[in-house]
């Protein structure tokens, strides 16, 4: 099982967790969130982000998810990522949430691979469906 841990700007993230906890009809285990904001404590949030990695330890890996790349919450994760074990993906919707969660007992990169694929073709423009 791997773990999924949320890192976003404000509660945009626990709003994610509730969404995909209401679509799914059940609550979610080893998913957290941690939400930064601009008075955030950057050493506090490492501190924050480190702990939760080491919660997961014991899994199959630690998948991160952040909003916007370029952005405070995914810079400060690029220090986090151990190839194959903690990997950060960005642009987090609620498709590719919801695929992670349905997915986890996937291998990490395959993991990864399956979220990425979803939240691409979640995309589309309806009028031309």
């Amino acid at each position: 099982m791997i773990g999924i841990l949320i890192v976003t700007h404000g509660e945009i993230g626990r709003s994610f967790i509730d969404s995909s906890s209401h679509i799914l009809g059940k609550s979610i285990d080893l998913l957290e969130c941690i939400p930064i904001d601009p008075k955030t404590d950057v050493i506090e949030i490492q501190k924050l982000i480190s702990n939760e990695i080491i919660n997961f330890k014991q899994l199959s890996g630690v998948l991160i998810m952040t909003d916007i790349y370029g952005a405070t919450p995914s810079n400060l994760l690029t220090k986090f990522i151990i190839p194959g074990e903690v990997e950060v993906i960005t642009g987090l919707n609620l498709s590719m949430l919801i695929q992670a969660i349905s997915h986890r007992k996937s291998k990490l990169p395959e993991l990864v691979d399956i979220c990425i694929e979803y939240a691409k073709d979640g995309i589309l423009k309806i009028s031309d469906k």
